[in-house]
């Protein structure tokens, strides 16, 4: 893509398909270099819409172009796909964008891309799919079936039905497509709730109060939400409220010492931060020195003094830096929670994760190193896999006879069974990303 070069809508939604299925790069930060050269806002949300939209339905869009063709997407050029693809998902699932339409740009682009040969046959395909009145041949086998009518892997979905069972398996496949609300954390230490919502609504952001987090605003009506002036001056930042619950699982006290052990970008960290009334001292830590430096400057925007950013290795003991008297372990993960945020998390393989609870172990049996007796050790992934969650947990007790498990605070009681020091928050139970959060207290 030429610099400077002016993208239409349906332009820049190609090229961020073609890139993706090139690259596999992060979803959001190819997007936000190439809505850089869309014009308009109109025609960036369209944009963002398409695209998102393509990435989403991309194992049901695949599906399609092999019924369509009879050919796999190997036997097809890269463009002839990502052209097919976007046409085929304005056609079946954007009503408001007329096939004459759907069809003709995406034959135009195939037209001025290095395949132009083939606009003919990504114009036939097209039109026989309309012929076809849309329709799209579902397989009878009943977890091919899902696969194909959510667009999610059927191994991801073979592992919620192991632990969840089919119904929620394919429930959650459901929550996954769309996208998720968009929540804000008011940072309490510069302002209030009420002021910034206000604030925002003054700007024609709408935004409501969360009806469980007391700090919590759910937004909409709002482009790039990080250009907002009360974002940008630190009286607010993204945070989904799962996330924010996780900090309050931590429960942290004015004037203690917390350890975050896999802390970058930092929303966890400024949110202890602030039930901490911005006093006592957080360690905050990443692998990498420049995700430590995102914690470093999100804290200095927030004005949270009591935060310390350094790179570390989560899982190697350093005794110089002493106790602490709670921990938080983020620990990395699938991500399997998260799918409505990064739809490219489909792409991933059963193998790409399989040697992620191992990983998370060490890191949880580092942590226990840093707890003073009586302390307080959290763990939690935004992953919906028992294996890197409950069998983790448990994996870790047996292990360490010097920690029980400890309740969840009273936040947690709409949410989870009285006195359980564990919960599996989903997007249909609350509208919350998929989290796994524990708690564990070392015995004094």
């Amino acid at each position: 893509m030429p610099n400077g070069k002016v993208l239409t809508a349906r332009e820049a939604a190609y090229e961020g398909i073609l890139r993706m299925n090139r690259d596999k790069a992060y979803s959001n930060l190819l997007l936000d270099n190439i809505l850089s050269h869309v014009e308009s806002k109109r025609d960036r949300q369209f944009a963002s819409q398409l695209f998102y939209g393509v990435l989403e339905r991309d194992i049901t869009l695949r599906w399609t172009i092999r019924q369509l063709t009879g050919k796999t997407e190997a036997k097809l050029d890269a463009e002839v796909v990502a052209a097919l693809e976007l046409a085929l998902y304005q056609l079946k699932w954007m009503d408001a964008v007329p096939d004459s339409a759907a069809v003709n740009e995406s034959v135009n682009i195939i037209k001025h891309s290095r395949k132009k040969s083939a606009a003919g046959f990504v114009n036939g395909v097209l039109r026989s799919f309309i012929r076809s009145k849309k329709e799209i041949p579902l397989p009878d086998e009943p977890l091919k079936r899902a696969e194909i009518e959510y667009a999610m892997p059927q191994w991801i979905l073979s592992l919620w039905q192991r632990d969840y069972g089919f119904d929620t398996a394919l429930q959650l496949a459901k929550e996954c497509l769309g996208r998720p609300p968009l929540q804000l954390r008011v940072n309490t230490v510069l302002s209030d709730r009420e002021t910034v919502r206000r604030e925002l609504e003054a700007l024609d952001v709408q935004a409501e109060n969360h009806p469980l987090l007391p700090d919590a605003l759910t937004v909409s009506g709002t482009g790039a939400v990080g250009a907002l002036p009360p974002v940008q001056v630190g009286r607010c930042y993204v945070q989904d409220a799962a996330s924010q619950l996780c900090a309050m699982a931590v429960d942290p006290q004015p004037g203690e010492t917390v350890f975050d052990l896999c802390a970058a970008p930092g929303s966890k960290s400024f949110t202890m931060a602030q039930l901490m009334q911005n006093t006592g001292r957080i360690l905050a830590f990443d692998l990498h020195e420049h995700r430590a430096k995102l914690v470093k400057d999100g804290a200095e925007r927030l004005g949270l003094t009591c935060i310390e950013a350094a790179a570390a290795d989560a899982g190697v003991y350093n005794p110089a830096l002493g106790l602490a008297d709670r921990v938080l372990c983020d620990v990395p993960c699938a991500g399997l929670g998260v799918i409505r945020r990064k739809p490219e998390i489909r792409r991933k393989t059963e193998k790409e994760i399989s040697a992620l609870p191992d990983i998370q172990l060490r890191i949880l049996h580092n942590a226990a190193n840093y707890l003073r007796p009586g302390g307080i050790l959290v763990y939690s992934t935004c992953s919906l896999n028992k294996d890197e969650n409950d069998r983790v947990a448990a994996a870790f007790l047996a292990a360490h006879p010097d920690f029980i498990p400890a309740p969840l605070p009273e936040i947690f009681s709409t949410l989870a069974e009285k006195g359980a020091n564990s919960v599996t928050l989903m997007p249909q139970n609350g509208d919350y990303d998929g989290f796994y959060i524990v708690r564990f207290r070392k015995r004094t």
